[in-house]
């Protein structure tokens, strides 16, 4: 765990070394003197120190001063939401007892993008410069979904205890005649309304604005903090219901719990970061090789390698010169982690057959 958590800091600060704009490569001594010149004026400015009153001249000798806090800003957020798509995949795959589970099986996926439909019929062109509403059409519209997956799950199920099984088979079938009704309004939207819908789908530029830092924050403490309270009693939900009765505990309403926490960690994370899914895949994986099944120390593996995977991958776009605004973060995902996917397809494939 300590040799994951140095690499992790490596990587974090290597980040620092490509400027705001994502075009500009610094040298790592460059970067932090950059980085501790900054630190030293605003906190200067508290305490009304030399730094702060001579920071014009502080500033002329910084390699480059306008891209600090946004590359600070830039790698925290991604960083958390790699944690939170991390986690909530170990999540769901400890529940469904298969490591090709994904936390979008509920549809929050699909309640997502109708929130960004939503805010894109609504505003028009315009929809971009929305960021409150965005985040409420989109939570809304990932809490109504997951509210109808529970309560039809329920009713499917009668009296007897909802299984999580029948939530998945309910999630995919709302989620496909949801996304029927959406592509009607989709296909009828002006090509510049059309082109806006899908940037922001996409999420090309990430919003790193105090009210985005505020919400995901939010989520990050009422999904992180339980699923941390959980963590030694979480190994329960892999075992037979008759065994965690005896240990007196309720792995049925555990089961239930972990999935809503684990939806709100994935809404949240592609809200902020947009699809990157291919993340709660595979950083389960590699944290059960390298740390083992048992989930306390999956919960600070997965928090780790989720957030320094997703850290990489922000990264190389920096480095990658396309078009005005670069490539979409979930592209880059899909790329880096195909290899690990493909490995995961392997090793499953005897257990499928």
């Amino acid at each position: 765990m300590i040799v994951v958590g140095v690499i992790v800091i490596i990587i974090a600060l290597v980040s620092f070394c490509i400027d705001g704009n994502f075009r500009e490569w610094h040298t790592p001594a460059e970067s932090w003197i950059s980085i501790i010149s900054w630190f030293r004026i605003h906190l200067g400015h508290l305490a009304d120190s030399d730094a702060w009153r001579n920071r014009k001249e502080l500033i002329e000798q910084m390699p480059y001063y306008g891209g600090v806090i946004e590359r600070i800003r830039l790698s925290a957020m991604t960083f958390g939401c790699g944690m939170l798509m991390a986690l909530s995949g170990s999540i769901f795959q400890t529940v469904f007892r298969n490591p090709m589970a994904a936390p979008t099986m509920l549809g929050v996926s699909t309640g997502v993008n109708v929130g960004v439909l939503i805010l894109v019929l609504q505003y028009g062109l315009y929809a971009e410069s929305h960021l409150s509403e965005k985040y409420l059409y989109c939570y809304i519209g990932a809490g109504v979904m997951l509210t109808l997956v529970l309560v039809l799950g329920k009713i499917s199920s009668g009296k007897k205890r909802m299984s999580v099984f029948d939530l998945l088979i309910i999630g995919v079938i709302l989620s496909s005649i949801i996304g029927a009704i959406m592509s009607f309004f989709t296909m009828g939207m002006d090509n510049d309304v059309a082109l806006v819908y899908r940037e922001i789908m996409m999420m090309i530029r990430m919003d790193t604005s105090k009210q985005a830092f505020s919400i995901l924050g939010f989520a990050m403490l009422i999904s992180l903090v339980p699923m941390f309270m959980l963590r030694f009693s979480f190994n329960a939900v892999s075992f037979e219901s008759d065994d965690t009765r005896s240990l007196g505990i309720n792995a049925y309403l555990m089961k239930i719990v972990t999935l809503i926490l684990g939806t709100i960690m994935i809404t949240a994370a592609m809200i902020h970061c947009g699809s990157a899914g291919m993340i709660s895949l595979v950083a389960p994986f590699i944290a059960r090789g390298l740390f083992g099944a048992e989930f306390r120390r999956q919960f600070w593996g997965n928090l780790l390698i989720g957030g320094g995977i997703l850290l990489i991958c922000k990264d190389i776009i920096g480095l990658i010169p396309f078009g005005t605004d670069g490539i979409p973060l979930g592209t880059i995902v899909d790329f880096v982690a195909l290899p690990v996917f493909v490995l995961i397809v392997v090793k499953q494939k005897r257990v499928w057959e």
